[in-house]
C-alpha cells in the first residue's frame, strides 16, 4: 500500500498529458503481454477481449470488465487483485506485479484508452467514417491525384495518354460492354469539337446497353439467380422483371435513395407502383432450399434449419449490397473484425423474420388497380350470394336433401377407412432390423 501511494504521488507530479501517454502505452503492453492470449481476437474466454476498445467493456456475463474513468466499478481490477490464486488473472503463478496493477488502475482513471487501437464506440470503427475532402489541384481530377500519389510511393510512372481510337473504345466498352461502330470512331477521331469526349460519354449514358451492361454487375452482386440453387435447382420463371427493373433504374437515372428503399420496402414505401413491386425481386434473388421449404413442414428440424439460412440471406444480402458488411458470422458468436454483436445480428434478422418468397400475381400497368379492387368486390359478392342461397336451401330442405347429406357423410367416411392390405399401403419406419416388409408392384 505504501508502494502504491509513492506511485500515486509521483504521478501528480507529472503533466498529464505525459502521464496520459506513458500509462497508455505501459498498459496496453500489459495486456498484450499478460491478457491478450485468451482474450483477444482468436479467443475470447469468458466473452471477454482485450485486445481492442469495442468489446473490452463488457464481458459474457455483462459485468462491467472494464469503466473508463472509474477502476473501483471495473471487474478486471477485482479479477487482477483476487485473494483466490485460483480466481486470480493471469492464472496459475503469472500474477501481475504490484507496479503493473498500479499502471492498470490509472489507466483505467484517465479513461482507459486503447494505443493503436480501435475507438471504444462501435460507431467510431473506421470503415463508418466518411470520407476525407481531397485538396485538389487545378485541372486535376481527385481520383487522379490519389493515383498519382500512389504511383510516385511505388516510384512509378503512369501510362501516356490513350489516343483517340483507343479512347472510344475503352470508354464504349465500359459503358455498355460493347466495341463502338467504325463510323462512330471516325467521327470521334476526326471531331474537332473540345467537347466531344463529353458528348460521347453522354451519348453511352443515354444508350439502352448502359443499363443493360451495368444491370449485370449489380444483379452478381444480389447473387440474382433464375434458378432456385440446391439440390433441386428448379427454375424461376418469374424472375426476369427484377432483372428488367434494375435496367430501367439504369437507364432512368434513378436516385440511388429511391433505388434502396424500393428493394428493401416498395410495396410499403411506393404502393401501387410498378417499381416499388418488382424491386422487391431483390429479397429473393438469391438461392432458395425448394426441398427445405415445399417439402419439409417448419415443425421438422431441416424445415426450421432451412427457414433460418432463408432469413440469413436477407440479412447477408441486404448488409453486403447496401452496406458493404459481412455480418452473418455474428449469427454465431460477435464478430470477430467489424463491430456487430450476435444481439445485432438477430435484431437485423427479425426485420425479415415474417417474409417468404412466393411468386405474388400483379398487373404490369398500374391502371388495372382498378380492375384488381372490382374483381375483389366481384368476388366477395358471389361469396355472398352463394352463402345466401346455401341458407334459403337449407331452410326448405326435405327428405331428399335429408337422404343426400346422409349419403355424402358415409362416402366421406368411407374415405377415411383404411383399405384392405390388396391395395397396398405407405410403408411405416421398423423400429427393428428383423421386422418382416413387403410391398406390391402392380
Amino acid at each position: 500500500m505504501r508502494f502504491q501511494v509513492t506511485v500515486h504521488a509521483l504521478l501528480l507530479l507529472l503533466p498529464m498529458s505525459v502521464i496520459a501517454a506513458d500509462v497508455q502505452q505501459d498498459a496496453t503492453a500489459i495486456l498484450q503481454k499478460h491478457c491478450v492470449r485468451c482474450h483477444g481476437d482468436q479467443k475470447q474466454r469468458g466473452g471477454l477481449r482485450l485486445d481492442r476498445a469495442p468489446t473490452a467493456s463488457t464481458n459474457g456475463n455483462s459485468s462491467k470488465a472494464i469503466v473508463p474513468k472509474d477502476s473501483a466499478k471495473s471487474v478486471l481490477m477485482e479479477l487482477v487483485q483476487h485473494a483466490d490464486a485460483e480466481q486470480r488473472m493471469p492464472p496459475g503463478d503469472k500474477a501481475l506485479g504490484q507496479a503493473d496493477v498500479v499502471t492498470l488502475k490509472a489507466w483505467i482513471d484517465a479513461g482507459a484508452k486503447f494505443k493503436g487501437a480501435e475507438a471504444a464506440k462501435p460507431s467510431d470503427w473506421w470503415s463508418f467514417q466518411p470520407l476525407a475532402k481531397i485538396d485538389g489541384k487545378a485541372g486535376v481530377h481527385p481520383v487522379d491525384q490519389c493515383i498519382d500519389r500512389q504511383l510516385a510511393e511505388r516510384k512509378l510512372k503512369p501510362m501516356p495518354e490513350a489516343d483517340r481510337r483507343t479512347l472510344i473504345r475503352r470508354v464504349t466498352y465500359d459503358l455498355t460492354g460493347l466495341p463502338p461502330t467504325h463510323a462512330e470512331v471516325q467521327a470521334y477521331v476526326k471531331s474537332d469539337d473540345p467537347q466531344a469526349y463529353e458528348k460521347l460519354v453522354e451519348r453511352l449514358l443515354g444508350s439502352r446497353r448502359y443499363g443493360e451492361h451495368w444491370a449485370r454487375h449489380w444483379l452478381d452482386v444480389v447473387h440474382y439467380g433464375e434458378t432456385h440453387g440446391y439440390d433441386k435447382d428448379q427454375p424461376r420463371p418469374n424472375a426476369w422483371p427484377y432483372r428488367d427493373y434494375v435496367i430501367r433504374s439504369l437507364n432512368d437515372d434513378k436516385p440511388y435513395r429511391r433505388f434502396v428503399q424500393e428493394q428493401l420496402a416498395g410495396d410499403v414505401l411506393y404502393p401501387g407502383t410498378l417499381d416499388g413491386i418488382e424491386a422487391l425481386g431483390f429479397l429473393s434473388a438469391g438461392p432458395w432450399d425448394f426441398i427445405g421449404h415445399a417439402e419439409v413442414p417448419e415443425s421438422k428440424i431441416d424445415g426450421k434449419v432451412a427457414r433460418h439460412l432463408d432469413r440469413d440471406d436477407f440479412v447477408a444480402n441486404t448488409m453486403g449490397t447496401f452496406v458493404g458488411m459481412t455480418v452473418h458470422c455474428a449469427q454465431c458468436h460477435n464478430h470477430k473484425f467489424d463491430p456487430i454483436a450476435q444481439e445485432d445480428y438477430y435484431r437485423l434478422q427479425a426485420v425479415f423474420a415474417a417474409i417468404d418468397r412466393a411468386d405474388k400475381a400483379y398487373d404490369a400497368d398500374p391502371v388495372y388497380a382498378m380492375k384488381r379492387e372490382l374483381v375483389s368486390t366481384l368476388k366477395a359478392f358471389k361469396f355472398d350470394m352463394e352463402k345466401k342461397a346455401e341458407a334459403k336451401v337449407r331452410a326448405m330442405k326435405d327428405e331428399v336433401f335429408i337422404e343426400i347429406e346422409k349419403q355424402l357423410d358415409e362416402i366421406e367416411l368411407a374415405k377415411k377407412k383404411p383399405k384392405p392390405v390388396e391395395y397396398g399401403y405407405h410403408s411405416a419406419i421398423e423400429a427393428k432390423q428383423e421386422s418382416k416388409k413387403w410391398f406390391q408392384i402392380d
